[in-house]
């Protein structure tokens, strides 16, 4: 019945070409009774063969296998249920499937895809189908038309659609970590499709593809839990990339880095047809697991099924280890580094000194003139760096809507003017890409095994969990001054009394430094929520719910030194505290250097006030050390003196720390 039906209604579109003497046999009029004869014997004795209808193969396949194939399950983003109840299909858009169980059941989705492009008696329908789904339309081709494949679908809107990308290359592209927003605290990626004639001029040209959720405006704590429990829709979208640098680079202040991805054209032209598919798709959105990377994967796997790339992200997706993973596929080719505007900014003011850098912002503010004398006496270049600074801070001003953006942009045509009648090569630095990018620095995942003291007491001590990035590990592919921690916790043993007990658990733990100079004031804050213990008196440890806060400034002393100094408040939460929930307020500070790449040091110190618990005062001074290894695990050693409950007490950890 297909078979027939196929061959009756399709026409001679989908035969794979045949020698010149088939063709005239094939058109004798001798013949059409025998074909006739021949076709109802195979409509009646062979079902397979008659779905296989367009196949120039000696045996095809049957759907039944090919259901159950990956490039199907690619195609279709289907996923095992677990506990053997078959399969599922991660898209939630209803319009996405043919066949009214299609988002679990693979075979019937097939069945009705096959049904409707190859045997459907409706031009129109299979016109519309072929329309809707490319992907499959090709996948299908290059099975059973092997001879015509890859054979681009009879639609005109898609065949404009590609031919307006001219793809010739496809780009991944990783914003760093941005922490004032917490859906991209772990960075985020989206894929640039790159033309084949694009240079470094017209790059900025080439459309994105983003996939991301639709929040609705929505903000808060709203906006948190939706993203945790998917309460929104997520989407692929496409934008050009000078939009994306502008959101990213210039008002988000992220570095951006690009890697050129090693697939075929075919490969290529296959991820765009899935892509047009998804028009009008949605998933579920999750920030932890079904986010903008895990679906950007998902895409790429419908261009190289054979590559798994997402097998491991089963319960959650940080963006640089999608990036990591393909690199480890050898998906990933060169590597660029397109720094912020910030960045430049910061490093232009770092190579001036503090005279050039106080005309600078004199200009941009109106202080001064262009051809004010100041300006005149110096020499050309100082002339053209000092120009090229006020001009990118009066582009800062503007982006973030400072207060001082109007006078900025009112004074930026005669700075432009003034460094344009410079005889004077383009003074921007040229920043190297850092050794290490994202996705080639350390796993998120940690555990720790240490010794240590606290009191008179000694103990063993094992750590970890999937953690994210702590401001002492290697440095090396993370935003520098970003903390990350989620989920860590700390058993110790104590030997003398062969005792278990659990010391810490990191719900969340963030810190963002960001530095303060006579350019850009951005604030560096902290936050953290989780279980500890303190010392009540010798021995009584006391388990405490604990939140802390803090906002204040962090300053880079010199390139391998830091400093940073916050008001903080603190709230501790137990039944057997006075009022069962304990407020305090009080400074904290810290210094860090850098001897080395490898060797970093600290000294913390904090105070805390706590007025309605026993009016208490709790102090903790902290030395911390870390040293890393040519493997990227580390050694670290924390040495410190606390003062909990009017109680003092000297502590210390020697601990080894491996990534996974």
């Amino acid at each position: 019945m297909i078979l027939s039906a196929f061959i009756l209604s399709s026409g001679t579109n989908f035969f794979p070409p045949l020698p010149g003497a088939w063709r005239t046999v094939r058109s004798a009029p001798a013949l059409i009774l025998p074909a006739f004869i021949l076709l109802l014997f195979l409509h009646l004795f062979s079902v397979n063969l008659a779905w296989a209808a367009p196949s120039s193969l000696a045996d095809p396949p049957s759907l039944a296998s090919l259901a159950q194939s990956r490039e199907w399950h690619t195609l279709l983003h289907y996923h095992p249920r677990g506990l053997g109840r078959g399969f599922e299909s991660l898209v939630d858009a209803k319009s996405f499937f043919l066949a009214p169980d299609g988002k679990t059941d693979p075979e019937a989705e097939l069945e009705a895809t096959f049904k409707t492009i190859f045997g459907g008696n409706d031009p129109e329908e299979q016109k519309r189908a072929i329309c809707t789904f490319p992907a499959r339309y090709r996948w299908l081709q290059r099975i059973f038309n092997p001879e015509e494949a890859p054979l681009e679908p009879p639609c005109d809107p898609y065949r404009q659609w590609v031919w307006d990308l001219q793809p010739f290359r496809l780009t991944l592209v990783f914003p760093a970590a941005y922490l004032n927003n917490p859906a991209s605290m772990f960075g985020h990626t989206l894929l640039r499709i790159d033309a084949r004639d694009q240079d470094d001029q017209t790059r900025l040209l080439a459309q994105t593809v983003n996939y991301a959720a639709d929040s609705r405006g929505q903000h808060g704590f709203l906006y948190a839990f939706n993203g945790l429990f998917g309460g929104y829709r997520g989407r692929f979208s496409m934008a050009p990339y000078y939009v994306k640098v502008k959101a990213y680079g210039d008002i988000e202040n992220r570095d951006i880095w690009e890697y050129s991805l090693n697939l075929s054209e075919e490969e290529i032209e296959q991820l765009l047809a899935h892509l047009w598919e998804m028009r009008s798709a949605w998933f579920d959105y999750y920030f932890l697991d079904e986010n903008c990377s895990y679906h950007l994967l998902s895409l790429l796997e419908t261009a190289r099924p054979k590559e798994r790339l997402l097998d491991r992200f089963d319960w959650w997706a940080v963006p640089s280890e999608t990036v990591r993973s393909l690199a480890e596929a050898e998906l990933v080719g060169e590597v660029r580094f397109r720094p912020s505007r910030t960045t430049i900014l910061q490093e232009r003011a770092w190579r001036m000194d503090g005279n050039l850098q106080s005309l600078s912002k004199d200009l941009t503010t109106g202080r001064l003139g262009s051809d004010a004398a100041e300006i005149r006496s110096l020499d050309p270049v100082d002339q053209a760096q000092v120009l090229e600074l006020a001009i990118d801070y009066a582009a800062y001003l503007r982006n973030i809507k400072a207060r001082e953006a109007p006078l900025a942009a009112a004074n930026l045509p005669g700075l432009l003017h003034a460094r344009s009648r410079l005889k004077v090569p383009n003074q921007t630095p040229e920043l190297p890409a850092p050794h290490v990018w994202p996705g080639k620095g350390h796993q998120p995942a940690r555990v720790d095994l240490g010794y240590g003291f606290e009191d008179d007491r000694h103990f063993i001590s094992l750590s970890g969990g999937p953690g994210y990035h702590d401001i002492f590990d290697p440095q090396g592919g993370f935003t520098k001054g970003a903390q990350v921690i989620a989920l860590q916790g700390e058993l110790r043993y104590y030997p003398e009394k062969n005792r278990i007990e659990l010391e810490r658990f990191d719900i969340l733990d963030i810190l963002s430094l960001s530095p303060w100079n006579r350019f850009l004031h951005p604030v560096s804050w902290k936050l953290a929520l989780g279980l500890r213990r303190k010392h009540r008196e010798a021995s009584d440890r006391l388990l405490l719910g604990a939140v802390d806060t803090g906002f204040g400034i962090h300053r880079e002393l010199s390139p391998r030194t830091s400093a940073h100094l916050f008001a903080e408040g603190t709230l501790e939460v137990s039944d057997r505290l006075e009022n069962f929930a304990a407020p305090g307020i009080g400074p904290g500070i810290g210094l860090m250097h850098d001897f080395s790449d490898e060797w970093r040091s600290g000294l913390f110190g904090q105070a805390r006030y706590f007025p309605l618990d026993e009016s208490r005062i709790d102090l903790e001074i902290t030395a911390r050390n870390r040293l890393v290894f040519d493997n990227g695990n580390m050694v670290g050693l924390d040495l410190s003196w606390k003062r909990q409950f009017d109680r003092g007490f000297f502590a210390g950890t020697l601990y080894l720390r491996w990534f996974f």
